[in-house]
C-alpha cells in the first residue's frame, strides 16, 4: 500500500490567536499547512510564519482532494459556515471555540454530521487540552483518585485589554455572547469529568455588564449552574481580571469527589509557587502539590490519527454537539446579571 504521506491541512478563517497554538499542535505532529484563504486580522501574520502554505480562495481549499482537514478560527459567528461546507466536500474541520453562535448554527452542524463515521467536526477545548494540570486532573479522576465526582466548580477569569480586541469582540451577535465564549471551556470540562453527555442539564444563568460602559451590550460577566452525572457545576466567567496580575486569566477548576479533592490553578498560583499549571490533591492521606513533569499534552497527534481512521479517541462527537447545546441554553435562558434566580 502507497503511503499517503503527512495529512493536509487548510486555513480558512485567522481572526483569533488560537489560530497559532492550533497549526503549531498540528505541524508539529506531522500535518503541512497547505493553504490558507488571505483574509482575518492574522492572515498575514500566518503567511509570514507558514510559508509552505499556499494562499488561494474558499472554493480552492474545499476543492483540493489532497487537503483532509480544514482549520477555522474565523469571526465566531462565521465559522459553522465554514465547517458545514468543508464537512459537505468531505473533509474534517477543527475549530476555535466557540464553534457554533445560534441554534440554527447548531442545527446545521448537526444535521451535516449525522451518521458520519467518526468526528467529523472538532472544536478544540484549549483549556481542557494544553494544560497539563487539567489533562492530570481529569486523568487521576478517571483513575478514581478522589471517588464519585459530586460537585465540579470552574472559573475563566480573563483580563479585557479592551484597546486590543476587535469590533466584533464587542457584539455577541458575532462573537455568541460571553456564556457561549468562554464558559464553553468550563461546560467541557464538567461534561468530560462527570460522563455522559446527553445526561446534563443547565438549571441557572447569568449574564451582564457591569464595568464596560462603552460598550453596553457586551457581556463582561457571567455565570451558570449545570447538573448531571449525579454531580452538580458551577462556573463563573468574566472579563475583569486586573492588570496586574501578570497573565491573562485566573482560570481555576475544583473537582470534590467522594474520597478527595483536586483543584487546578491552570496560569498562575497567586502569591504562592511560580509558573503556570498546578494541580493540588488533597486525600485522607493528605494534601499535595502533584508533579506534572511526565504528562504530554498530545490532543493533535490523537486528533490527526481520529482524521486519519474516522474514529473518536479525543472526544465524541456527541461530546462537541452536547457542550454547543449547553452554552446556548445558558445563553438564552440567561437572566440579567444581579437579578435574582
Amino acid at each position: 500500500m502507497t503511503d499517503p504521506g503527512p495529512l493536509r491541512f487548510g486555513v480558512v478563517g485567522a481572526d483569533h490567536l488560537h489560530l497559532f497554538s492550533i497549526v503549531d499542535g498540528l505541524v508539529g505532529a506531522g500535518a503541512r499547512p497547505a493553504a490558507h484563504v488571505p483574509t482575518g486580522a492574522f492572515a498575514d501574520a500566518y503567511a509570514a510564519w507558514q510559508t509552505e502554505s499556499v494562499a488561494c480562495s474558499v472554493d480552492d481549499v474545499l476543492g483540493d482532494p489532497a487537503i483532509d482537514l480544514v482549520v477555522t478560527v474565523g469571526i465566531p459567528a462565521e465559522r459553522a459556515a465554514v465547517a458545514i461546507a468543508a464537512i459537505e466536500a468531505g473533509k474534517a474541520v477543527v475549530s476555535a471555540k466557540p464553534g457554533v453562535t445560534s441554534r440554527a448554527q447548531l442545527d446545521a452542524v448537526r444535521s451535516a454530521t449525522a451518521g458520519m463515521a467518526g468526528r467529523p467536526w472538532t472544536v478544540l477545548f484549549t483549556e481542557r487540552f494544553e494544560n497539563r494540570a487539567v489533562v492530570r486532573a481529569i486523568d487521576l479522576v478517571r483513575q478514581g483518585a478522589i471517588g464519585s465526582v459530586r460537585r465540579v466548580s470552574g472559573a475563566g477569569p480573563h483580563t479585557l485589554d479592551a484597546p486590543s480586541r476587535p469590533d466584533w469582540f464587542f457584539d455577541p451577535a458575532r462573537s455568541g455572547g460571553i456564556l457561549v465564549d468562554l464558559a464553553s471551556h468550563q461546560i467541557d470540562e464538567f461534561l468530560t469529568l462527570t460522563g455522559d453527555p446527553d445526561d446534563a442539564e443547565v438549571v441557572d444563568a447569568a449574564a451582564g455588564n457591569v464595568a464596560t460602559p462603552d460598550h453596553p451590550a457586551f457581556e463582561d460577566v457571567g455565570s451558570l449552574s449545570v447538573v448531571g452525572g449525579g454531580a452538580e457545576g458551577y462556573h463563573a466567567v468574566d472579563l475583569l481580571s486586573p492588570s496586574g496580575l501578570g497573565t491573562w486569566g485566573d482560570v481555576r477548576l475544583g473537582i470534590v469527589g467522594t474520597t478527595g479533592t483536586l483543584e487546578v490553578r491552570a496560569n498562575i498560583d497567586v502569591c504562592g509557587e511560580p509558573g503556570p499549571e498546578h494541580l493540588i490533591h488533597v486525600d485522607a492521606d493528605g494534601a499535595r502539590r502533584v508533579d506534572l513533569s511526565d504528562v504530554r499534552v498530545d490532543w493533535a497527534p490523537r486528533l490527526l490519527a481520529d482524521v486519519a481512521a474516522a474514529t473518536e479517541s479525543l472526544m465524541s462527537q456527541s461530546h462537541v454537539l452536547a457542550v454547543s447545546a449547553l452554552t446556548l441554553d445558558a445563553r438564552d435562558r440567561a437572566r440579567d446579571w444581579g437579578s435574582g434566580r
